[in-house]
């Protein structure tokens, strides 16, 4: 028994704490309702393992490794005779004055890494092989690593994840707390098209304030200097409460659609629904966080709003748990999808930045 498993009730968990890696796949499958489809999903959760290790006895150099899980509809229709973890629930939208984080359904999310594409297309299409016929896609993502780890934005991205000497397995591993689950993971990914022409015409010095950090080492500002609303601030919800995120950039450069594929791994989903509150809301409430305004200037509404956007691009959040392989219970809450509505904005208008620092 190795120390995860001692950790963790004899569960091994799955690879949430690597770094971001080189290259990603992040897809989000739909099931479609049928007896077959329930068959074929529990045929490729009892194989998964077999496939990742084959892959790495393959590769042993290219650092492959790929996280999979249910959302709550799909784990109640596959284990119906199972409990829930405790916070494995339907998405309950988060609503601000300015934004909404309304929920809709999706059943099953993989997150491939691995240095090289290649690898990650492979095992891509060695799933949606054995899905074929009992799922659909809902989207799928291809990430990659941006000069040396920033995020398409131009700054760093990870800074805020625990470190080594943190033991990022308690923040982002179910332990005691739900020990029937112990070694699952709730993963929480968002999907954000940037508006890189208005971002890249903002002085650095904005652009700073915006995130809480500088653009070219990485150092977090002052309290006297950083606003209250920065991304960093608003999303800091204690040393006790943290997350472990492998972020990755993704772009259609001839559709002029630069984005960041957010994804986090945490212990409980509560965690990650404060960020979310904060964010969104604001703590206290309007302080929402700059971030939501300038990366992509926008007004976020559901589907059948009454709003009239310029443009309208999506933006996937999931929810998500990931349990142990071991136990061939993989799990995924509820899928959030987003609509991102971009609005013109005069590039010299007044930013939505908090003046007093925090």
């Amino acid at each position: 028994m190795n120390v995860h498993e001692e950790l963790f009730g004899g569960n091994i968990p799955q690879d949430v704490t690597e770094k971001q890696g080189e290259n990603a796949i992040f897809i989000v499958y739909g099931l479609k309702q049928s007896d077959d489809a329930i068959k074929q999903v529990k045929d490729v959760c009892a194989n998964f393992s077999a496939l990742i290790r084959s892959m790495r006895n393959r590769f042993p150099d290219m650092q492959f490794s790929c996280t999979m899980g249910f959302g709550a509809d799909a784990w109640s229709r596959l284990f119906p005779e199972l409990d829930k973890p405790k916070e494995l629930s339907t998405f309950e939208e988060i609503k601000g004055d300015k934004y909404i984080a309304v929920s809709t359904p999706g059943d099953l999310l993989l997150h491939i890494r691995a240095k090289q594409m290649g690898l990650c297309f492979e095992f891509a299409s060695i799933i949606d092989e054995k899905l074929k016929g009992v799922a659909e896609s809902i989207d799928e993502t291809h990430g990659f690593r941006y000069m040396d780890g920033k995020a398409i934005i131009g700054f760093v991205d990870g800074t805020e994840n625990p470190a080594v000497d943190e033991n990022p397995y308690h923040f982002a591993v179910v332990g005691d707390e739900d020990p029937q689950f112990a070694g699952g993971s709730y993963v929480f990914v968002q999907k954000y098209i940037h508006d890189m022409i208005a971002w890249n015409s903002l002085p650095v010095e904005a652009q700073e304030k915006v995130i809480g950090r500088r653009k070219y080492n990485d150092v977090e500002l002052s309290d006297e200097e950083k606003p209250q609303n920065a991304h960093n601030a608003v999303t800091n919800i204690g040393d006790d409460l943290k997350i472990v995120r492998a972020n990755m950039p993704f772009a259609n450069t001839s559709k002029g659609e630069y984005g960041t594929y957010f994804i986090g791994y945490a212990s409980t989903f509560s965690t990650t629904r404060k960020m979310l509150e904060n964010m969104f809301i604001g703590d206290p409430v309007g302080n929402t966080d700059c971030f939501l305004y300038l990366r992509t200037i926008c007004l976020l509404h559901s589907e059948n709003s009454n709003h009239s956007p310029y443009s309208t691009v999506s933006a996937i959040q999931a929810k998500t748990l990931a349990i142990s392989l071991e136990a061939l219970l993989l799990m995924v809450p509820e899928l959030l999808f987003i609509r991102l509505s971009v609005v013109d904005v005069e590039l010299d208008a007044e930013l939505p930045i908090s003046v007093s620092p925090q």
